[in-house]
């Protein structure tokens, strides 16, 4: 435990039955990955009522939008799996501490193991299975599980590899993305949007195997291959502005990587069409205007040429594409018309 970082004037004598203050000035500076958020109070009988939560804050920035997505919709999604099916991923503290402290450490994602409960889901309905990851023949992967009166033991929980808790392990364990799919088989997810989804999945699967590199490996491979480093951990004004410059390129777009994002591309990202245009009141000068409406107008006439040639090949003709002649043949004659009563006929006529 640590002593509050930052204490506000007005809140070190306050009533703990009506405040939180204290108790989030400790909690505030020693959770983790995870942050537990008791329910605020309600300071009046209509302020909303709302019920404790836990907030994931295990994410660092990437280098990428589509990065950034990926982990996002993941851990949003393994909340929803958390709650839909009623998952109890309970471990002692001091193992979490643990992971955490392995986690911190190179290469963790390939290199570490990381505590994990076995069997998450509820015991009911369970069935007796044989063969690895059991305890022999009529082992239940719900004896792992603690009632209300047994401890947590060591049977609870054990070590894999982070491949094996996104993809799982044996027959036992299914893994966190094989329950995000079936979430999304559960709430019927839409098409277009499943494959989005999968694309980010994808990319994390691909990480935890080590078949891509995270952000933090990319980023140390460059600067150990970079030719003004001289493998003595001093970065150089050189190495840290070519890395910033190949980040950015990476991040708007401009330079494709698939060493670290796979097949995911990513669209270029400009200022322009970034923000709101106005509409615009002032006058178009009238060069402009005249070769503004003839461009448009020019593309009329190839549209008609094109569905007088469809025409040609089939008797079949619908009545909106006989609507759409008709239409187009007139802005063909009101820009044959313009060659001789100038600008001014084409924008009346049109």
């Amino acid at each position: 435990m640590r002593d509050p970082l930052v204490i506000f004037e007005g809140s070190i004598e306050v009533n703990d039955a009506e405040t939180v203050e204290h108790f989030e000035n400790i909690q505030s500076t020693n959770w983790q990955t995870c942050r537990w958020k008791p329910p605020p109070p309600r300071l009046g009988p209509n302020d909303p009522h709302i019920g404790w939560r836990v907030e994931f804050r295990s994410m660092e920035v990437q280098i990428t939008d589509f990065e950034n997505a990926a982990f996002t919709v993941f851990v949003v999604l393994v909340t929803r799996v958390i709650l839909a099916f009623d998952l109890n991923l309970y471990i002692p503290l001091s193992k979490v501490d643990e992971n955490m402290r392995r986690a911190h450490k190179c290469n963790a994602v390939l290199t570490q193991r990381f505590f994990v409960r076995k069997h998450m889901a509820p015991p009911q309905g369970c069935e007796v299975p044989e063969g690895p990851g059991g305890d022999g023949p009529g082992y239940s992967p719900c004896a792992a599980l603690p009632t209300p009166h047994s401890p947590l033991d060591g049977n609870v929980f054990e070590e894999m590899t982070l491949s094996e808790i996104l993809e799982g392990k044996g027959h036992y364990f299914p893994g966190l993305i094989p329950l995000v799919l079936a979430y999304l088989d559960h709430i019927g997810c839409d098409r277009e949007t499943r494959k989005v989804v999968e694309n980010y999945l994808e990319l994390i699967k691909l990480r935890g195997r080590g078949d891509l590199p995270t952000a933090a490996q990319w980023i140390r491979r460059f600067v150990d291959e970079h030719p003004e480093y001289q493998h003595d951990s001093v970065i150089t004004q050189g190495v840290a502005f070519d890395l910033l410059q190949k980040v950015k390129d990476i991040s708007l777009g401009q330079q494709p990587c698939p060493e670290l994002l796979g097949k995911a591309e990513i669209d270029p990202i400009c200022a322009q069409g970034a923000y709101d245009i106005p509409l615009a009141s002032s006058k178009i000068e009238g060069s402009v205007r005249c070769q503004l409406i003839k461009r448009y107008v020019q593309r009329a006439r190839d549209r008609t040429v094109s569905l007088t040639a469809a025409v040609a090949k089939a008797d079949d003709i619908t009545m909106p594409d006989l609507m759409s002649m008709t239409m187009l043949r007139s802005a063909s004659v009101s820009v044959a018309h313009s060659e001789t009563l100038g600008e001014d006929f084409i924008f009346n006529e049109l």
